[in-house]
C-alpha cells in the first residue's frame, strides 16, 4: 500500500555550487503552471494504486519559487483522487527570501503543516562559501512567518565541512539552530559530488575541503550537542525534538511504499522500483501524450530487499532486525567491535559504527552472501 508522495519541483532561482539534485534556474510563470498541470496527469496514471497517504512532501528544486495557489492546486488534487487519512504531514522545502509573510497563511490553509528550510548555516561566511544568496535574518524571518501563520513544525537544514570552518564556527551555528522555536534539525557534511560545480573546483584545487578528522570531529560535537538540547537523533543526519520526525521519509528508511511524481522522481510501489526521466522537455512531452515518464525500473527480489533494509535500517538510530537474516553471528562480531549493539533482537550502530556506517554494511551483505 502506497503511504506518502513525494512531489519533484525542480526550478530554482539560483543553482548552489554543490547541488545534485535534478534543478535548473528558471523564473517562467507560464511553465510552473504547465509542470503543475501536467503534474496533476502524471498522479492520474497511478488511481488504479492501493494509496492510503499519510505524507506529501515538496522537494527540489525550490518548491516556494511556485505561488501557493500552485501549491493548493496539487494537494487539493491529492485529497479528492486519492484515499488520504485526515491530517496527513504535508512538507514544503522553503528557501528563505522566496515566501513572503501572506504567503505562508496561503499554504497553511491549503494544509501544508511541516516546512523544511534550507537554512544551511547562520554565519554569513558559511553561507558565501555555499554559493548561497540569503543572509542569516532572512531565516529568522522564514521561520517567524511560519509560526504566526500555525505551522510550528519547523525543520531547518544545517551544512558542515565547509571550507575554512572551525570547530568554534560550528558551535556558534549549534548555539543558534538549537536557540530557535524549532521541531527538527537535519545535518549534513558538505560533498563534493564530481559533476557539480564544487566537484569541480575541489578537483582543481580551487576549493580546500576539511580534512577528515576535522569532520570526524564535528560529526561527534554535532550529535552529543544536539541531544544535550533535547534533540534526539533518529536517523543517521536527522535529529528531531520527541514525536517531531519527518514521517515521509520515514517511509524510505524503513522500506515503506511511495510514490514520486515530477521531473527525476523515484518511486517504490509493490516490489518494483523506478524513476522518471531527468529532461524537462522529455518529461512533459511524454505525459502530456498519454505516456508514464517513467525511463528506469527494477524488480526487487528477497536478496534485493534485504540488502535494501540494511542500507536503510543501519541509517535508523531503532536499527535493523536480526530475525530477518539467516545468521547472527556477523552481528554479534560487529557489536564485540563496538561498532553496533543488539538489542531485543535489533542490531544498532554505535557513534563508533555510524561514521563508517558503509563498510558495517557491505560487510554485512558480503557475510550474510547477499
Amino acid at each position: 500500500m502506497v503511504k506518502g508522495i513525494y512531489i519533484h519541483i525542480p526550478f530554482c532561482n539560483i543553482k548552489c555550487p554543490y547541488c545534485d539534485f535534478v534543478s535548473f534556474i528558471n523564473e517562467d510563470e507560464q511553465l510552473y503552471e504547465r509542470y503543475v498541470n501536467t503534474i496533476l496527469k502524471e498522479l492520474s496514471f497511478y488511481q488504479n494504486e492501493n494509496f492510503n497517504i499519510r505524507t506529501i512532501y515538496f522537494g527540489g528544486g525550490t518548491p516556494s519559487v511556485l505561488k501557493p495557489e500552485l501549491i493548493g492546486k496539487i494537494i487539493s488534487y491529492i485529497r479528492n483522487q486519492f484515499d488520504t487519512i485526515k491530517n496527513p504531514e504535508i512538507t514544503m522545502e522553503i528557501n528563505p527570501k522566496t515566501y513572503k509573510e501572506n504567503d505562508f497563511y496561503k499554504v497553511a490553509n491549503y494544509g501544508v503543516n511541516r516546512i523544511s528550510i534550507g537554512s544551511q548555516s547562520f554565519l554569513r561566511k558559511n553561507l558565501q562559501s555555499l554559493g548561497r544568496d540569503h543572509q542569516p535574518i532572512d531565516v529568522l524571518k522564514t521561520v517567524e512567518y511560519a509560526l504566526k501563520s500555525g505551522i510550528n513544525n519547523i525543520s531547518l537544514d544545517m551544512i558542515y565541512g565547509i571550507s575554512g570552518q572551525t570547530l568554534d564556527d560550528l558551535q556558534k551555528d549549534l548555539e543558534i539552530y538549537t536557540s530557535l522555536p524549532i521541531k527538527h534539525i537535519s545535518a549534513y557534511m558538505l560533498t563534493a559530488y564530481e559533476d557539480t560545480p564544487l566537484g569541480k573546483m575541489v578537483e582543481k584545487q580551487e576549493y580546500q575541503m576539511p580534512d577528515e578528522d576535522i569532520t570526524t570531529l564535528m560529526f561527534e560535537k554535532i550529535s552529543d550537542y544536539f541531544e544535550s538540547k533535547g534533540f534526539f537523533r533518529y536517523e543517521l543526519s536527522n535529529w528531531a525534538k520527541l514525536g517531531f520526525e519527518s514521517r515521509h521519509n520515514l517511509l524510505y528508511w524503513e522500506d515503506k511504499q511511495f510514490l514520486g511524481v515530477g521531473l527525476s522522481a523515484w518511486s517504490y510501489i509493490g516490489n518494483k522500483r523506478f524513476g522518471n526521466v531527468k529532461n524537462i522537455n522529455e518529461y512533459l512531452k511524454r505525459v502530456e501524450n498519454d505516456k508514464k515518464p517513467v525511463e528506469y525500473s527494477e524488480i526487487l527480489d528477497e536478496r534485493e530487499k534485504k540488502r535494501e533494509k540494511i542500507f536503510l535500517g543501519l541509517r535508523l538510530s531503532k536499527g535493523i532486525d536480526i530475525r530477518d537474516f539467516n545468521s547472527v553471528d556477523i552481528f554479534e562480531e560487529l557489536s564485540e567491535q563496538k561498532l553496533g549493539v543488539i538489542d531485543n533482537n535489533r542490531f544498532k550502530l554505535t557513534s563508533r559504527g555510524l561514521m563508517v556506517i558503509n563498510e558495517v554494511a557491505r560487510k554485512l551483505i558480503q557475510e550474510l552472501n547477499l
